[in-house]
Order: C-alpha cells, then sequence, then structure tokens
C-alpha cells in the first residue's frame, strides 16, 4: 500500500501539471471506486477547476474553485496516470478528461481504492480521526507519551496507528524502528521520552529519505509517469530476511504482528 512518501510524490507530481486546469468530462468505469452515482458524481465535477492538491496521513486532497473537494485513497494497487486523450487504460477506473488534451486516470487493478466528494472538508470523519503528521509541530515525545500511557499495544502497531501518527505503514515502521534501535516488540508504555525523541527524529529522516527517493517500489506503485520510485534500493530491513545487518552482520529475522511481517535485527534492536 502507498505510504506517506509515495502519496506526497504523487501529490507534488500531479500539482505541476494540473493545477488550474478544468475537468471537462469524466468516465466512470467502476462504480464502487466512487461515493455516489455515477451521474451525481459526473455533475459535481464537471468544469470545476483544480486550485490546490495537497496530503493528510495516507490521503490526497484535491480542491476545486468551488467548495467541493475529491478526497481518495489509493489502498492496495491504486495510482494515478496522466497521459494524452483517447490513449486506453485497462485499470483505469475513473478518468478524467482536462482541457489541455490530457486524461488524468485513477488505475487501480484490485479496486480497492477510494474517491469521495465534500462540501465541507472539516467535517470529514475519516480526515478528521486522523493522528499528527510526522512533521507536525504537535507531535513531541511529551504529547506522543500522553497519547501512549494507557495502551499496550506495541510499538511497531502503534507506528501502523492512523489515529496516531498519519501516514506510515508496514515498510516505514520497520526502517524507522531500526533507525531508532527499537525493538518491534517492546509495549509501547516501557519506552523512555528519550527513545520517543529518538523515534520521533527516525520518522522524519527515514520519510524524508524516501520522499527524496521518489517514494519505495516493491510492486504495484508507481510515480505519475508511470516511473518507480528508488527508495527500495536504501532498505536496511524490510525483506531482507537472512540477510546480514548491515551495522552488526547478525542476520535480519522475520516475525509476524497483527498479521503483518516485521522485520529487524535482533542485535541492533533491543
Amino acid at each position: 500500500m502507498p505510504e506517506l512518501p509515495e502519496v506526497q510524490t504523487i501529490v507534488n507530481e500531479l500539482s505541476q501539471t494540473i493545477i488550474g486546469r478544468i475537468i471537462k468530462s469524466c468516465e466512470i468505469k467502476r462504480d464502487s471506486v466512487i461515493d455516489r452515482s455515477s451521474t451525481d458524481f459526473r455533475r459535481a465535477i464537471r468544469n470545476c477547476k483544480f486550485t490546490s492538491i495537497s496530503r493528510k496521513g495516507k490521503y490526497l486532497i484535491f480542491q476545486f474553485d468551488k467548495p467541493l473537494w475529491m478526497i481518495v485513497h489509493l489502498r492496495m494497487t491504486g495510482k494515478f496516470i496522466l497521459v494524452a486523450d483517447h490513449q486506453e487504460n485497462r485499470y483505469g477506473r475513473v478518468i478524467f478528461k482536462l482541457d489541455n488534451g490530457l486524461q488524468m486516470i485513477f488505475h487501480d487493478v484490485r479496486c480497492f481504492g477510494t474517491i469521495e466528494l465534500s462540501s465541507d472538508i472539516d467535517k470529514h470523519k475519516k480526515l478528521f480521526s486522523l493522528g499528527c503528521d510526522p512533521w507536525d509541530k504537535a507531535l513531541t515525545p511529551e504529547s506522543l507519551a500522553i497519547k501512549l500511557r494507557h495502551r499496550k499495544a506495541s510499538v511497531k502497531s502503534i507506528l501502523l496507528n492512523q489515529s496516531i501518527i498519519a501516514g506510515l505503514g508496514n515498510i516505514y515502521a520497520s526502517e524507522i524502528l531500526f533507525d531508532a534501535k527499537i525493538d518491534p516488540t517492546r509495549v509501547v508504555t516501557k519506552l523512555t521520552l528519550s527513545q520517543l525523541k529518538q523515534l520521533i527524529k527516525s520518522t522524519k529522516k527515514i520519510l524524508a529519505s524516501a520522499l527524496k527517493n521518489n517514494g519505495t517500489t516493491i510492486s504495484d506503485y508507481r510515480r505519475v509517469d508511470d516511473k518507480q520510485g528508488t527508495f527500495q534500493n536504501f532498505l536496511k530491513v524490510y525483506g531482507k530476511q537472512g540477510e546480514p545487518c548491515q551495522t552488526c552482520k547478525t542476520p535480519i529475522q522475520k516475525i509476524k504482528q497483527n498479521q503483518r511481517s516485521t522485520f529487524f535485527c535482533k542485535i541492533c534492536q533491543r
């Protein structure tokens, strides 16, 4: 599933092309992707101009030139592709035809992605329930400690909890904990303020590096121009089971936590 760096990369790249562009028409090829009837959806966005694109957690937020927002979650295999008009796309589920001759295609092989329209973004329940962005000034060791004080979950599980810190997923959680030298199975109430400070620092460091490399392509994720991200070339533990740790040469371990794979070094992460 695309995580924060992949979603932000898509935001950055779409912003260069579609801001100021007008949706002339829209073709819905899979009704389950959208939050209303195809007729109502097409009517609502026809002739709307894109004024901004932003991100909250793993959500893309498109703002139009009227009180209307389009909120997109890519889920497992969703992505946006910009191509010339009339170019066919087998997995194009929603096709936005723009006034400059381009198509913005929502491509989703498994059809788990969602596109919603909202006339009041501040009342969107899913966005409202999200925790701090990793770069939010409100995310401090002290504020994090308060959020975690009654929780008995592992630190890995907490990193995946979107109501605590928004935007993280399985790949970056493993990389962040390796960088922070924290055992992924440790119960969060056992973390010191110093460790929480390092956890926040490592989160920002790993995500910044992933953004610099346009995200991580393990399987489905692609950029707007259909190119891959390159951060997979810099992963230190994720997917490295049995390979020597880059720090101590101990074989990287793989365990299951809440049905998700966790990769770590048992020597470096204690």
